[in-house]
């Protein structure tokens, strides 16, 4: 696996690779980047999709078969910028820590493949709910590697996080 990107966002992220199954042949980018208000993190990856055809049969319609791939096994997670201007360093490794836990499991989950013009609806389906559980998990599994306690499922870094991308400081 290779990672590229600023020389903070690696540090996390090799810390935050302790409690995933590697991904082997895959590309991460993981960098702070402009995104817009009221999102913490975003991960992309280029899609290749390829649709066959079927010919109809004398009583059947035609089908259409459509099949998704990431190409190349590249995968960028862009943070919001507004995170890495967080002058208390602890807090801010802790927000972004909690970040590239959350888009690296949309990565081994695979939700990249999903189409995006139905994200919305699906971010508040109880799919959605079951990422953040599993998200909360892996992150206080981290903060156990490292000696810290564990969070509850309300606290205040998500709090912490939506103030500072909002910029109402």
């Amino acid at each position: 696996m290779e990672i590229s990107g600023s020389p903070e966002c690696k540090e996390l992220l090799n810390n935050c690779l302790k409690v995933f199954k590697p991904f082997r042949g895959a590309y991460i980018n993981v960098d702070y980047g402009l995104l817009p208000k009221g999102i913490a993190g975003r991960v992309n990856a280029e899609i290749e999709t390829v649709r066959r055809r079927k010919k109809p049969g004398f009583f059947r319609k035609g089908t259409v078969r459509i099949n998704r791939r990431i190409k190349n096994n590249e995968f960028y997670i862009r943070i919001n910028a507004n995170l890495s201007e967080i002058s208390d360093e602890k807090l801010r490794k802790e927000a972004v820590t909690s970040i590239i836990v959350h888009e690296l499991l949309h990565i081994e989950r695979k939700d990249l493949l999903e189409h995006s013009k139905n994200y919305h609806r699906r971010k508040h389906k109880k799919i959605h709910s079951a990422l953040e559980k599993e998200a909360l998990e892996r992150f206080n599994t981290l903060r156990g590697l490292e000696n810290l306690e564990p969070l509850g499922k309300k606290n205040y870094l998500e709090n912490e996080i939506k103030r500072r991308v909002s910029n109402t400081e």
